[in-house]
């Protein structure tokens, strides 16, 4: 069973690090999409593409508001969530399976 239990926390912490990542690269690029010159600079499109994964589907549920966009902040609650509930669940249930 320490198998199984080793690859849950595993799991979870793979998870862990891409939802920081994901964290990250939608703060960045809402910080950037404040600099308008750097539109087409390598590290920007990088970070747009990252964030677009989350960014993207919500963008299609919340509309703006007025010039506002609080698709970012949304994003950091779905994530901030996703970390506390899903990552937390799959440690504990390591623990318990071991």
């Amino acid at each position: 069973m320490f198998v199984i239990s080793n690859f849950l926390i595993a799991i979870a912490k793979v998870f862990r690090i891409f939802i920081y990542f994901e964290m990250t690269c939608v703060i960045f690029s809402a910080i950037l999409s404040w600099i308008t010159p750097y539109h087409y600079y390598p590290l920007r499109q990088f970070v747009d593409g990252v964030s677009a994964i989350i960014l993207r589907p919500l963008r299609k549920i919340i509309p703006p508001i007025g010039p506002v966009d609080i698709t970012p902040m949304i994003a950091i609650l779905i994530l901030t969530f996703l970390d506390v509930f899903a990552v937390n669940t799959l440690l504990d249930l390591a623990v318990v399976i071991r």
